[in-house]
């Protein structure tokens, strides 16, 4: 499904409903994460991709992809979510939760996250995304 939109906006210029488009991969994007599948993950980061995790972490695509691949499972929920374009640049602001197994241990966290994403080479990829921790 992932890669369907993917080609879907790799055929025209930056698309004109550009928000509705990058919100639906920030959606594809929490499936993906959920279900670990680092294939589809691997087709919407950029290789420059800036990475700040919710605990602090500064990662790289590579570390992304391996933390993925080794986490646990987790339910994504993404609470809220807006999008602004900015040319060819569309900057997604939201809030979301994350509830799994840590260590053994159950967690529940909330987060504001901020991705950036680029239309390049005709699609779309994520150059950024950092997510702060909220109190609950």
């Amino acid at each position: 499904m992932l890669m369907c939109v993917g080609t879907w906006s790799a055929h025209a210029q930056a698309p004109v409903d550009t928000d509705s488009r990058v919100l639906a991969l920030e959606r594809l994007w929490g499936q993906a994460a959920q279900f670990r599948d680092i294939k589809a993950l691997e087709s919407i980061f950029d290789k420059s991709l800036v990475y700040v995790h919710i605990d602090g972490r500064l990662m790289t695509k590579a570390e992304v992809l391996e933390d993925t691949r080794m986490a646990s499972s987790v339910d994504i929920v993404v609470e809220s979510s807006m999008a602004r374009s900015h040319g060819n640049t569309v900057i997604v602001a939201g809030i979301l939760r994350l509830k799994g197994v840590e260590g053994g241990k159950p967690y529940l966290r909330r987060g504001r996250f901020v991705d950036t994403w680029l239309y390049e080479e005709g699609h779309w990829m994520c150059v950024s995304s950092m997510t702060t921790p909220m109190q609950r």
